[in-house]
């Protein structure tokens, strides 16, 4: 799949923090599987999973088994997954489909002592800095989109609706001791590596 979008966008977010032993990966929410299989060659194995049949069947998730991924046509917050054995996991314009806080509790349930957590996250705007920042957003990434190209999400969207404020409250609750970052083509990105 060729062209850019947003998240497309910040997956070597994601790709720098695989750990070096990567033995199982969860790419949460993973659409049409294009970073599960950025994923694969680092990983021994890549669950990938996602509520949208049809986001999957896109993505010919058929292909998958060969390279190490096993797709899952599940909701992750009600799934059949161990308890602390992935090595990692991503979550890449997911976390505002789900319960916020709930969804952070089990990530962090399902990761092993050591194992990273990556969240590339919407947020709904609410300060004047949230629409300064989004007036430069606009036309950086039309600029970007039509010097790239530019790729369907290939999957249901859904409005943010926690500020930056709430998420990051969440998460410092949560998951402390963190890295989060605000990046300018409205995403965040929080890295955690669980003790």
């Amino acid at each position: 799949m060729g062209g850019w979008n947003h998240n497309i966008h910040y997956h070597h977010i994601a790709l720098r923090a695989i750990p070096v032993e990567c033995n199982r990966a969860l790419d949460v929410g993973c659409g049409q599987g294009l970073l599960a299989r950025k994923l694969a060659p680092f990983c021994r194995e890549v669950v990938a999973i996602d509520l949208d049949r049809a986001a999957l069947d896109r993505g010919d998730s058929s292909t998958g088994l060969e390279s190490g991924i096993t797709f899952v046509e599940g909701d992750v917050m009600s799934c059949a997954l161990c308890e602390g054995s992935f090595d990692l996991i991503t979550a890449v314009a997911v976390l505002h489909h789900l319960p916020l806080r709930l969804a952070l509790e089990l990530f962090r349930r399902l990761l092993r002592p050591g194992g990273t957590l990556v969240v590339i996250g919407l947020f709904r705007l609410d300060t004047l800095e949230d629409y300064a920042l989004a007036a430069v957003a606009v036309p950086t990434s039309w600029t970007i989109r039509c010097l790239r190209g530019s790729a369907d999400v290939g999957a249901p969207l859904h409005a943010p609706g926690e500020t930056l404020r709430e998420i990051r409250a969440a998460l410092n609750d949560l998951l402390p001791g963190g890295t989060f970052r605000r990046h300018l083509l409205f995403r965040y990105s929080f890295m955690w590596r669980k003790p």
